[in-house]
């Protein structure tokens, strides 16, 4: 199967997309934020949120926003090496821009991608803004409200069950239909007598998805703890393995019933054609893979194969991405009440979300909206670029 071209980039390099203007400025600034207890992915522990963003400055004062997990990476200083050439270029020339920044060195292409991801997407919402339109809009939007998966269950060692399993009965009653939970250790009894629990205090039309954040060992094991989950009710089981990985999940796919989902963690498109073998959704992100035409290649590459897509949070983006691709089902949504997500508060207003599903932003723009100058005084380092 061969990726097909994204649809939209003729169509914002048409509409005076920023194609005459240049970048004369960048800012990456470094944040570590702190959360209310330490966050638990799978075997991971997070004891704060570490992002790295980015501000492109053009020659009209046009400002465009990115941002992503540094995910225990040198995120920012990549962004920096590779942000110096950037500063001077066309906005429109984004082509040619991620070319110059992936050909640095093949020995690190992984930090390359993340890096030139933000570059990408700071670049469109410069092209969006010229345009006058929402990124949405340029793509072919055929709908502005979402559904929503909302993310539960964080910090449930500190809340505790009772707490947690009122959350996901309360976001099943404020009209979601999906709901992702927060586990941790999976192989656990104590585990699987809670997301029982989680499931009984649910309606059957109601799914349940669980993230294993690549806590399985071996195939035996993901084989067993799939099969326990199926039994409880879990519908959906993301990130078994890591996305090279993907034959594995193959195997794991022919060895069980339940719905796997992966690769929010894809560094490079090609990537997505070998887990649309395996999965039952497919999982993008336009911070890891390459930025917004990377993760339209893989949306288009699903929808192809009929494979359901629900991008990796950063519901703002996700969101105009789905107004334009049926293919997207939800987009996945961190409250900003749970406070494991804490960049949002340096938005300049929270997602619109009705009846389980998210309101597209209708301002130009790829939906980032930052206080920048807030985010800047709180960051633990900033970096600025001007051009020469």
């Amino acid at each position: 199967m061969t990726l097909q071209p994204a649809r939209g980039e003729s169509e914002v390099t048409g509409i005076n997309g920023g194609v005459g203007q240049r970048v004369v400025l960048a800012e990456i600034v470094d944040c570590s934020l702190s959360l209310p207890a330490p966050v638990r992915l799978g075997d991971a522990v997070y004891a704060s949120r570490d992002y790295v963003a980015l501000r492109l400055v053009d020659d009209m004062g046009t400002e465009g926003f990115a941002f992503g997990y540094t995910r225990g990476t040198p995120l920012a200083a990549t962004l920096e090496s590779v942000l110096r050439p950037v500063v001077g270029t066309r906005v429109g020339d984004r082509q040619g821009t991620l070319q110059r920044i992936l050909s640095a060195s093949p020995a690190v292409r992984p930090l390359l991608v993340r890096a030139a991801s933000l570059a990408d997407i700071a670049l469109w919402d410069l092209a969006a803004k010229h345009a006058g339109a929402p990124l949405g809009d340029l793509l072919g939007a055929t709908r502005d409200r979402v559904p929503v998966m909302p993310v539960a269950g964080y910090f449930r060692d500190v809340r505790g069950d009772e707490s947690v399993i009122e959350e996901v009965a309360e976001l099943e009653r404020r009209g979601h239909r999906q709901i992702k939970l927060m586990v941790g250790d999976l192989s656990s009894p104590k585990a699987m007598a809670f997301l029982s629990r989680a499931r009984d205090a649910l309606g059957p039309q109601t799914r349940l998805a669980v993230d294993a954040h690549y806590s399985f060992a071996t195939l035996p094991e993901a084989v067993r703890t799939a099969r326990v989950l199926e039994d409880v009710g879990v519908a959906l089981l993301e990130d078994p393995f890591v996305p090279t990985q993907w034959r594995r999940l193959r195997e794991l796919h022919r060895g069980t019933r339940i719905e796997l989902a992966a690769g929010e963690d894809v560094v490079d498109p090609v990537q997505f054609r070998d887990l649309l073998e395996s999965v039952s959704v497919l999982r993008v992100d336009p911070t890891t893979c390459g930025g917004i035409r990377a993760a339209l290649s893989g949306i288009e590459a699903a929808s192809l194969r009929g494979v359901d897509v629900i991008p990796h949070v950063f519901t703002a983006v996700a969101a105009q991405l789905a107004a334009a691709y049926p293919i997207v089902t939800s987009v996945e949504h961190i409250s900003s009440e749970s406070g494991s997500d804490p960049i949002d508060r340096y938005f300049d207003a929270e997602i619109k979300i009705e009846g389980g599903e998210a309101i597209v932003d209708p301002r130009p723009g790829v939906g980032i909206h930052l206080d920048w100058e807030r985010l800047r005084r709180d960051a633990t380092s900033v970096v600025r670029i001007d051009a020469a």
